[in-house]
């Protein structure tokens, strides 16, 4: 079974991690013991040199006085051999090292010593065989080194808690758009946006600083009715004809709009899900003017009744794309366009997308705040967070994940599947602290492997000097 042989291979490669680690220590211990016998040994044969230098003074005084010396016969070279019937004990315990391909006997060989070894492969092997100061010492190293990136306890609790608050905020607080009714169930709206959306307020805001704009900033892609672009787009109306213009749309006005501003054109999304763009009988302007012409035109729009909708909605209403939403008592689901506009025509406006940055808001905030505090509290430096980064990225993304699937469950169970209920912000939120969290980790994966690499080439340059310094002690008697 393939379970079972990803097991194997799980414990034969812990089993080859031990026997790597004993191996490194008993090469470890026999350079020590090889490095004292060379030792003794060139002490052995400086002592040798003095006392045959001596002999050789003597030997030449007793020829003087004509005694005749015998020359010494040379000493043999044989090995003394071992006795039958007798052991010898091994100085060094060197662990079993397999040559053959039998992979089921290394499977037998590996349980059964990392079983004498009584080693947990649930856990990191190498921690359960070095010694814990080694480990510790390793660990603490590598940290300073790289930056610390592991969660306690308390990393879990705030990322929990900012998750768990968010969710709260979102639920209490951003709520939907407005008091409505939905499927026969009346839902509160949000006491923030009734605030920023009160009529009364939003138009003593647009007549003193907005108004003026609005015979400074005319646009090609302001077509209110479907009988305003000849009948090419379908579904237009006063409500909804900004959320079908992609010149309305906060993000991609700074492209779409100034792009039919510059061309004299205006670019639309129809009812059906299609994008259709209509010649006008504005005359194109140039680049900067077209850019202040967009800013006017979208200050001068935000505080009308409809408002405009949030940044990239208009994209929403793109194709045919089946949604989870029902919006009538028979229960079918609607497209995503018809989705896209209900929520806009409820309120769901650029306001309401202020009120719903609350959500991720607090997330980063508790999130990064608690981060901040730990390091000054610890003596962290700048330098050390920008190692630590990684974590703080971590941190985020699971703070914003928790925050997402809040909004979620909101939707479902306490409004009753009222898309209105989604926290736009929120679910926007996720994409840059994914792409930050990844591009957090691939640099800090990259810093480590180019620290491995540094230290490879340390170890073979190392290797490289060795044979030539050994070599220099090969014509030093091999006394013992």
């Amino acid at each position: 079974m393939p379970g079972d042989q990803l097991s194997n291979a799980a414990t034969v490669v812990a089993y080859q991690a031990v026997t790597l680690t004993e191996l490194r220590d008993l090469f470890d211990q026999v350079e020590f013991d090889l490095r004292d016998v060379l030792e003794r040994e060139c002490r052995v044969s400086d002592t040798l040199d003095s006392v045959e230098s001596e002999f050789d003074v003597v030997r030449a005084r007793l020829r003087a006085m004509g005694v005749v010396i015998s020359t010494p016969e040379s000493p043999s070279n044989e090995i003394p051999t071992v006795s039958a019937g007798t052991t010898r004990r091994p100085r060094y315990d060197v662990p079993v090292v397999p040559a053959d391909g039998d992979f089921d006997g290394l499977v037998r060989l590996a349980e059964a010593r990392l079983d004498l070894l009584k080693i947990d492969l649930t856990r990191d092997p190498l921690q359960q065989v070095l010694p814990d100061s080694q480990v510790a010492r390793s660990l603490a190293d590598y940290a300073a080194e790289h930056g610390d990136v592991s969660w306690d306890k308390t990393d879990w609790a705030v990322v929990l808690v900012a998750g768990a608050v968010a969710t709260f905020l979102d639920i209490a607080l951003v709520r939907i758009p407005k008091d409505s009714t939905f499927l026969g169930e009346k839902y509160p709206g949000s006491p923030l946006t009734k605030w920023l959306q009160d009529r009364d307020r939003a138009k003593d805001i647009h007549n003193r600083f907005f108004k003026g704009f609005e015979k400074l900033a005319k646009v090609p892609y302001d077509a209110p009715t479907t009988k305003a672009t000849g009948g090419l787009v379908s579904g237009m109306r006063p409500r909804t004809h900004r959320l079908q213009s992609l010149g309305h749309d906060p993000a991609l006005g700074f492209l779409v709009g100034v792009a039919d501003l510059m061309h004299g054109t205006g670019t639309y999304i129809d009812k059906a899900g299609q994008l259709v763009q209509v010649a006008t009988d504005a005359a194109p302007i140039d680049l900067i003017n077209a850019f202040i012409t967009q800013v006017r035109h979208l200050l001068s729009d935000v505080y009308t009744p409809a408002g405009l909708q949030p940044p990239l909605f208009s994209l929403l209403q793109l194709g045919q794309v089946h949604s989870p939403f029902a919006l009538g008592p028979s229960g079918v689901k609607v497209p995503w366009t018809d989705v896209a506009r209900y929520m806009y025509v409820n309120g769901y406006d650029l306001r309401h997308f202020f009120t719903m940055g609350i959500t991720p808001g607090v997330v980063s905030a508790i999130i990064r705040g608690y981060w901040l505090l730990k390091s000054y509290a610890t003596g962290g430096t700048a330098e050390q967070r920008k190692l630590e980064h990684a974590k703080l990225t971590s941190m985020l993304l699971l703070g914003h994940t928790i925050a997402t699937s809040g909004t979620l469950l909101k939707t479902g169970l306490v409004f009753g599947m009222n898309p209105a209920a989604l926290n736009y912000n929120q679910i926007l939120a996720m994409a840059p602290a994914t792409m930050a969290w990844f591009k957090e980790a691939v640099a800090r994966d990259r810093r480590i492997n180019q620290a491995l690499e540094s230290e490879w080439r340390t170890l073979l340059a190392e290797a490289e000097r060795r044979p030539r310094s050994a070599g220099q002690t090969t014509s030093t008697p091999a006394y013992i």
